[in-house]
């Protein structure tokens, strides 16, 4: 959505930027080299000199100027003047994030934990029983809003998927607002806009990728048997109840209790199953 913005261009995820990091000033064409090899930078498909063409002549510079430097060939090829990122693990790096761009702001997506290990089970990554995804989206979302929220007020805002997906206008005209860029209504369109965006991968673990967000499409309350629902909110019940999501189940039973533990643990108990297609 924030990519169908007239004046922003996200890419695909980096991880890049964390995995590459180091303090202080850093060699140009090492930088460029390490860069030019990394899985995740090849899928943007952008050459590389385009980012050489925004460092300049110089052979050193600060590492956050580097890493900016590939945003801006990413926006500058598609005529757009702001860049941003939508890696999801990056909720564990806000702090480092914010002190390398100190003019960054951070939106943190949130979305029912129950429904996020019903999408889990349709990828080959991620954990594969319902503990490890109930451990794995607390402590995530954990993470994120303490970071985020020590971060000043103008910095960091949190978005609720299932509000996003109620009311798309009213959640991206509150996030323009936040980013202070003007709402387009293509935005909401972006599924047309973003087509030639998207890269195969996603379209393979999300067939809904290039869809407007639609409710229903995982339902914890119809797809996640009700011990599964259990063991998911004997670890991260009180998440959920904090975040304002309702519970099934405010006191589980000592089976799922039991289920928890042993899942957080690494036995491979109550696996999480692909949905039907």
């Amino acid at each position: 959505m924030l990519n169908a913005h007239s004046e922003i261009a996200v890419p695909p995820e980096s991880r890049f930027i964390v995995q590459l990091h180091r303090p202080g000033e850093a060699s140009v064409e090492d930088f460029l080299a390490k860069l030019a090899r990394h899985p995740f930078f090849q899928g943007w498909e952008l050459p590389i000199e385009a980012v050489r063409a925004q460092i300049g002549r110089q052979a050193t510079a600060p590492y956050h100027e580097l890493i900016e430097a590939a945003y801006k060939a990413y926006a500058a090829a598609r005529n757009k003047r702001m860049w941003g990122d939508k890696t999801p693990r990056y909720v564990l790096d806000i702090h480092l994030l914010a002190g390398l761009f100190d003019e960054a702001r951070f939106v943190h997506v949130v979305r029912d934990g129950r429904n996020v290990a019903l999408s889990y089970a349709d990828t080959p990554f991620g954990p594969k029983t319902v503990a490890r995804a109930a451990d794995r989206w607390q402590t995530r979302v954990r993470a994120g809003m303490e970071a985020g929220r020590s971060l000043p007020a103008a910095r960091y805002t949190e978005l609720f998927y299932e509000r996003l997906v109620a009311e798309p206008e009213q959640e991206l005209q509150r996030l323009c607002s936040f980013i202070g860029v003007t709402f387009e209504p293509g935005m909401l369109e972006y599924g047309t806009l973003a087509k030639d965006e998207v890269q195969s991968r996603a379209q393979r673990y999300n067939p809904h990728v290039a869809e407007r967000p639609t409710a229903g499409i995982r339902s914890w309350e119809q797809q996640m048997p009700p011990l599964q629902v259990a063991v998911f909110e004997a670890v991260a019940g009180e998440l959920l109840q904090e975040l304002g999501y309702e519970r099934a189940c405010p006191e589980p039973g000592a089976v799922a209790r039991l289920q928890a533990r042993l899942g957080r643990a690494g036995v491979p108990v109550n696996r999480l199953k692909p949905s039907p297609r």
